[in-house]
């Protein structure tokens, strides 16, 4: 049958599609972008695992507690530095007069520990421990440094001591002392290894003609006292009416490790002939002895002889604490009785970590000369005590108390 015209009529009008429909009011439509993301360089974000959020987090966590850890050990370390810096005092007022005081340093800036001094004709002649932190074959056991007016100091290339006595191993010599008899003798004490108990240390001497040596060692020790630790530290004392001593450290604390326990390490004086310098006379007398305070020990003394009036005054300098840490530090106590004290200590130390401008790192050793002015010590370099630094200065001392 076929279909009426006029029912075309009645359909509504369907244009035709074409592939490309032209637009409306003349606008192009845009095309279809079928452009991938990898394509574009997008890197798509891929949803994050369980597990990689906590990982992250972890981290993050990590970081913050480190990051906090240093501002606190920062923080701690200044405050600890503040907490035991005493300012220098570079002027002290005496009675009569205004008398200047100074440290100056470092003059050596090697490794120059322990050190010791002596005035010869005009010229000063420092003396110190090796310069090896360990044993070191062609070692030089005993250095000198030298200077013409106590400021610039020069490195002698030479051993004051190139062998010691029988009785040591050789090795770890340290702390020399040298001081000159009335026949122009130079007595050198030092400590050194003991050769049968390798872990003790005893006091040895040895003399020469020349102030630079080569020093002549004797064959036994001058003080050993092995079942109280050894001795170290040894220092040579003159007395106005002639006496000459001989000070050291009992060095208890090298039995610590062994007795589980804090062991004394006194401070000794031992009369010896005025005569050689080394004979002793009688039996030592303890002069001070470690407190809570000091750590495991006190060490290094050296004594010097003030007259105030018709009054003398014996001052007895010490290091105590370890050597090692921020701890150590040059103290003092005195005696108005005589030589043999009682010694009365001073309420605070003489030098400690941060004087001078906080140039200091626990400095120690200190040793004064004949005339009771000068001074050398050391000092830690950078903040430690691998190297040791050879410092001077002057001190004054009024009645009983000491001022640098």
């Amino acid at each position: 049958m076929e279909t009426p015209a006029t029912a075309y009529l009645d359909e509504p009008h369907t244009p035709m599609l074409t592939e490309h429909p032209e637009p409306a009011s003349g606008l192009q439509s845009p095309e279809p972008d079928t452009t991938t993301a990898a394509e574009k360089g997008v890197i798509e974000k891929q949803p994050v695992s369980r597990r990689r959020r906590l990982w992250r987090w972890i981290a993050f966590g990590c970081g913050a507690l480190l990051a906090v850890a240093l501002i606190l050990g920062l923080a701690l370390h200044f405050a600890l530095l503040r907490r035991f810096d005493a300012p220098p005092v570079t002027t002290t007022k005496t009675p009569g007069s205004v008398v200047n005081t100074w440290v100056g340093g470092p003059v050596v800036a090697s490794n120059f520990a322990d050190p010791a001094f002596i005035e010869v004709n005009g010229i000063y002649y420092a003396f110190a421990t090796n310069k090896y932190v360990n044993p070191h074959p062609g070692q030089v056991n005993i250095q000198i440094a030298v200077s013409t007016d106590f400021s610039t100091w020069n490195l002698m290339d030479i051993d004051a001591l190139p062998h010691v006595g029988n009785w040591s191993t050789g090795s770890y010599v340290w702390a020399p002392d040298v001081v000159q008899l009335d026949d122009g003798t130079f007595v050198m004490y030092y400590s050194a290894r003991h050769a049968i108990k390798l872990k003790r240390h005893c006091v040895g001497v040895a003399t020469s003609k020349n102030i630079t040596g080569p020093y002549t060692p004797q064959a036994q020790p001058v003080v050993c006292p092995l079942s109280a630790g050894g001795a170290i530290d040894p220092d040579g004392f003159h007395d106005a009416d002639g006496s000459r001593y001989l000070i050291y450290k009992v060095d208890g604390n090298s039995l610590n490790n062994i007795t589980g326990t804090t062991n004394p390490t006194p401070l000794m004086l031992q009369q010896v002939s005025s005569d050689d310098g080394f004979t002793l006379i009688g039996g030592p007398t303890q002069l001070l002895d470690r407190t809570k305070a000091d750590g495991p020990l006190i060490e290094a003394p050296s004594m010097m002889r003030s007259t105030s009036g018709n009054s003398s005054v014996y001052v007895l300098f010490f290091s105590s604490n370890v050597f090692t840490t921020w701890h150590y530090d040059v103290s003092y106590a005195t005696s108005t009785t005589g030589v043999k004290g009682p010694y009365i200590r001073s309420s605070q130390p003489l030098l400690q970590t941060g004087d001078d401008s906080g140039r200091l790192f626990g400095p120690g050793g200190l040793d004064v000369g004949v005339g009771g002015q000068k001074v050398v010590f050391h000092s830690g370099y950078d903040g430690h005590s691998i190297v040791r630094q050879l410092w001077t200065g002057e001190i004054a001392v009024d009645n009983t108390t000491v001022y640098i």
